[in-house]
């Protein structure tokens, strides 16, 4: 029997929480000539700033915690969804 109380969102917008889905391998910050540590892990939770535009087709700006902000593409980042809940 259908419902009339769900609604639906759109879940890669501006200010939505999305973690990467597989590790990164990123480049050093500008100014900088290496870093400790190149990789950042799977799971790793960021807030959507920016959506595609025509100079990045489908790159997204993501700041990730840590204070970290990268242009990511589609395919390495996916909507953050807490399935830990607690019974």
């Amino acid at each position: 029997m259908p419902t009339n109380n769900v609604r639906e969102r759109e879940l890669m917008i501006p200010g939505a929480m999305v973690e990467t889905s597989h590790e990164i391998y990123t480049l050093p910050r500008e100014g900088e000539e290496s870093y400790d540590d190149p990789v950042m892990p799977a799971g790793t939770v960021g807030i959507i700033i920016q959506l595609p535009d025509t100079d990045r087709p489908r790159q997204y700006l993501v700041n990730f915690v840590g204070g970290l902000t990268y242009w990511m593409y589609t395919n390495e980042i996916q909507p953050y969804i807490n399935y830990d809940k607690k019974v």
